[in-house]
């Protein structure tokens, strides 16, 4: 099916869903382009423009010019119509352009291969730097583990707040509730990374605890670059990896926006990635050592492994709902789950995780799907989950990793 196909199937369903009359004109029997089409949905006196996506029974996607997603119920839709016969993203210069204008003076907006960046001015060009080489990066260790991710088709944008009212101010726009501990998160709906700086005094929770996962929704000091980064926090700069790892796996093709994967397939992905030598390695097998999240295997061994219960790993395959009750828990084992299938020697395995990540962007509709649905995709790639269960405790009681917890 061509991508105008796509659309006027699309279009036909939601008109249909909807029960509303089409004001557009069909378009030409023989079209100027077979790509995407600009059009324009509302609800109530909202409008939303953009190309589809994709569609569920009850939902839409529709992504705009900057590249922000919007999840629209099919049934609220009032009116539809074809703005033009050609949909095009948004230039760099108009990124650029909303940047400085949702942000303080202050603010300096540069752009990288790869990455728009928005800081205090004495620190961008530090962050676009460190934002680029992860992305290069994190783009080789993918393929390394054999995931094959495309080159993003949108710029990977963040934002880096020095001020923490700026950052609340900018969440409650954002629709992502703030709390005191917050320090950074990836929105799927804009495509954006917003990070909190915080300096050393003032860290509180893990890294675990801070990150946000999100499908919704003018201080300056004068340093040099080096005393900015170096003034801040490990956990800014983990937050800052972490929130990273998630933006460039979504728009990398190894995880979708309007899919969504398995909560700790995303997480522990992003857990795995945090750790420079995982990233870095030459070697096609990463070594225990190079997977190593110390707090998450300290949190794994002295505090989620007396209680651990069998099945937990089937359990976390089949539901999120593991994150809600017990999150620390939950991203330790997400963590130590994804290092035991990305470090194993055995290549048949890694060979089966690597296609089970790419069919997990390839779900239709929203969500990973219900229990029953999440376990027969794993079971029909990696085998049964009892099984490796069995085999991963095994790898959390090696030597190695049982040693670094007394550290």
């Amino acid at each position: 099916m061509t991508q105008l196909q796509f659309d006027n199937h699309i279009l036909k369903t939601l008109a249909i869903a909807a029960t509303v009359a089409l004001t557009f004109c069909l378009p030409s029997p023989v079209a100027a382009t077979d790509g995407p089409r600009l059009i324009e949905l509302r609800i109530g006196n909202q409008a939303y423009t953009g190309r589809l996506l994709s569609r569920s029974d009850n939902q839409v996607w529709l992504m705009d010019p900057f590249g922000a997603v919007h999840q629209l119920a099919v049934n609220r839709i009032s009116s539809i119509q074809v703005i033009s016969e050609t949909f095009r993203l948004a230039e760099t210069t108009d990124h650029i352009s909303r940047l400085q204008h949702e942000l303080p003076p202050s603010y300096t907006v540069i752009t990288t291969q790869h990455c728009i960046v928005a800081a205090p001015a004495e620190s961008a060009r530090l962050y676009g730097q460190q934002l680029e080489q992860l992305f290069q990066e994190m783009h080789s260790c993918f393929q390394k583990l054999g995931f094959k991710p495309e080159r993003p088709g949108l710029p990977l944008t963040a934002i880096v707040f020095p001020d923490i009212e700026l950052f609340r101010h900018y969440c409650d726009r954002d629709q992502m509730k703030w709390s005191e501990d917050l320090s950074g998160y990836y929105s799927i709906r804009s495509n954006r990374i917003v990070v909190l700086e915080r300096h050393a005094e003032h860290s509180s929770l893990p890294p675990a605890e801070q990150t946000i996962l999100t499908s919704a929704p003018n201080a300056s000091r004068h340093t040099t670059q080096t005393q900015a980064i170096g003034q801040l926090s490990e956990l800014t700069r983990t937050t800052l990896k972490h929130e990273a790892c998630h933006q460039i796996g979504f728009n990398c093709g190894v995880h979708s926006r309007t899919a969504h994967g398995p909560q700790w397939l995303v997480e522990g992905l992003a857990l795995y990635l945090e750790s420079d030598a995982a990233r870095k390695s030459d070697d096609e097998h990463a070594s225990i050592a190079d997977c190593l999240n110390h707090e998450r295997l300290q949190w794994f061994h002295e505090h989620y492994l007396p209680r651990y219960q069998p099945g937990d790993v089937a359990g976390i395959i089949a539901s999120d709902d593991h994150f809600s009750r017990q999150s620390l828990d939950a991203y330790s084992l997400a963590w130590a789950f994804t290092c035991f299938l990305c470090s194993d020697e055995q290549s048949e395995l890694r060979k089966n995780f690597a296609e089970y990540v790419r069919m997990t962007a390839r779900q239709p509709g929203p969500g990973a799907g219900n229990a029953e649905q999440r376990l027969k995709l794993f079971r029909s790639i990696m085998g049964d989950p009892n099984l490796l269960e069995t085999q991963f405790l095994r790898f959390m009681q090696t030597p190695e990793l049982s040693a670094s917890t007394a550290d």
